[in-house]
């Protein structure tokens, strides 16, 4: 019974790291299965991700601890963002059953974009879902954390609308299920737009903030504005915010 016991919590643990988008490679099990067999109360283990945009470089850092009756548990990662320059951007993210960020949606977060999901909303004491976005503007708590900006439902963003509106096609109607789902977890997207009576392929990064579509064309180059895409983070920090909302810690 206890084999099978030990033998459940580690395929729970693998399945979590998996589903939080850190993968299934051999090394990141086996470094699981020697801090599970260590007689350590807490340890980590080390994971990376190519999902970053070009020239940046993600690293993570996965917290486990112990409770005194064997059971192991994943509380938190730390995900570390190091772009071309060789600057270092950072945040510690809880893992819990109601709304873990995964490991490609830290990225986003910390890449300047706005991620949707269920927030607890101080004002209402209820979990609700909300378009998030970490505010670089403010110092860093004393966890070493980023403050949250927050924009609940009671906002009015409707990201079917806002593709509507910035006259997005798409060549099959579920695409455009996906497309909406893949915005709104902070992804930069491929999509096609009419633009001058020409149908463009470019990508798309919804805005919440403002209720829109920042558009790229095919050169990564920022539609009207001609901003690159890697300036994604400046352009988010400068723009006017033009809601007063509460920041909270996470």
């Amino acid at each position: 019974m206890e084999t099978k016991k030990e033998f459940d919590q580690v395929e729970y643990l693998k399945n979590q790291l998996k589903y939080l988008g850190f993968g299934e490679g051999s090394t990141l099990h086996k470094d699981l299965e020697k801090g599970i067999n260590s007689k350590k109360q807490q340890f980590e283990i080390k994971a990376t991700s190519d999902k970053t945009l070009p020239g940046n470089k993600a690293d993570f850092t996965i917290k486990f601890n112990k409770s005194d009756n064997g059971g192991v548990f994943l509380n938190s990662y730390n995900a570390k963002l190091t772009n071309e320059k060789n600057e270092e951007i950072s945040h510690n993210f809880p893992v819990n059953r109601d709304n873990s960020f995964t490991a490609k949606e830290s990225i986003n977060l910390l890449e300047g974009r706005t991620v949707k999901i269920e927030f607890n909303n101080p004002k209402t004491k209820q979990l609700e879902p909300a378009f998030v976005k970490l505010n670089f503007d403010e110092p860093k708590t004393e966890k070493g954390n980023y403050y949250f900006q927050n924009f609940y439902k009671n906002y009015g963003v409707d990201t079917a609308k806002i593709a509507e509106k910035s006259n997005l096609i798409f060549d099959q109607p579920e695409w455009k299920e996906n497309t909406i789902k893949s915005l709104e977890k902070g992804n930069v997207v491929k999509v096609k737009f009419e633009m001058d009576d020409k149908i463009v392929e470019g990508k798309a990064v919804l805005d919440p903030q403002n209720r829109n579509l920042k558009l790229y064309d095919s050169e990564m180059n920022r539609i009207n504005t001609n901003k690159p895409l890697e300036g994604l983070e400046q352009d988010n920090k400068h723009e006017k915010n033009n809601v007063k909302e509460q920041s909270i810690k996470r």
